[in-house]
């Protein structure tokens, strides 16, 4: 019965989920490229809505009425749509959790279903949820192209993003957690214009790490991607609670332990 017990314990946690519940912001008429998105994180367990907020308050309204973990900013328009409110409840809600500025986002629209991109949008998400949640800014390069991703920046007390470049990705560290299944070169398609991402400590106080970018003739690095954990990640917790799901498979379990108890009472 002891051996039992500890194999239903056993299956009840090893089947507990990290499903988060996310939301991304549709800044473009053609939502092809957030639906991809959402089906590539829906076929692994989290539970994705996709809002349309190029009306202003929208962000805001819909962040006020739902619950999320996560909100994917995916800001690739010349167009400034998010207005204070908007900027401020996403400030309110990031709440200093986990941040990853990708300046390189577009890819996920061009080429969704890249394995590497696939893989990396999941790492992305896994480790936000390690980190208690948070906000992936997704944007292209300053200043016309990050109206939406910079406000929010500068509000949270992160530098911008800045510049304009091509430069290939040449540096990107194998112990980075956000590289797990990625070839490094076959993401964000060829030839797109990006922005510099920002690292080192910031002006509200945390860091950002570098993880993908390119490496200059004179050594200096240009980021393409930050976040505010280290290359190897953020320890998840410990001892997580078991979904709904897992507590009810033990349940069951410990029912049936019941049941098999009482009717050897009866045969004695």
């Amino acid at each position: 019965m002891k051996n039992f017990l500890s194999l239903l314990f056993l299956i009840a946690f090893s089947t507990q989920s990290y499903a988060a519940s996310i939301l991304i912001t549709q800044f473009e008429s053609d939502s092809s490229g957030y639906t991809t998105m959402a089906s590539n994180l829906s076929a692994v367990g989290h539970n994705v809505s996709i809002v349309d907020v190029r009306t202003a308050g929208t962000l805001a309204s819909t962040l006020g009425s739902g619950t999320y973990d996560q909100v994917l900013l995916w800001d690739l328009t010349s167009i400034s749509y998010l207005n204070n409110d908007d900027v401020n409840s996403l400030a309110s809600f990031w709440n200093n959790r986990g941040l990853v500025v990708d300046t390189r986002s577009y890819g996920y629209y061009f080429q969704g279903n890249n394995l590497s991109e696939i893989a990396l949008l999941r790492n992305v998400v896994d480790n936000l949820e390690d980190s208690g949640g948070g906000v992936w800014v997704g944007t292209d390069h300053a200043d016309e192209w990050t109206r939406n991703a910079n406000p929010f920046l500068s509000a949270i007390g992160i530098n911008p993003v800045t510049g304009l470049f091509s430069d290939p990705v040449n540096f990107a560290d194998p112990s980075s957690v956000l590289l797990a299944g990625v070839t490094p070169t076959e993401l964000w398609a060829a030839g797109q214009s990006v922005g510099q991402a920002p690292i080192g400590i910031q002006p509200n106080g945390i860091e950002m790490f570098i993880h993908f970018g390119h490496i200059r003739a004179d050594n200096s690095i240009l980021p393409y991607i930050s976040a505010s954990f280290p290359l190897e990640g953020v320890n998840p917790d410990p001892n997580p609670v078991p979904e709904p799901t897992s507590i009810a498979l033990l349940g069951l379990g410990l029912l049936g332990l019941a049941v098999t108890y009482r009717r050897k009472l009866h045969r004695a």
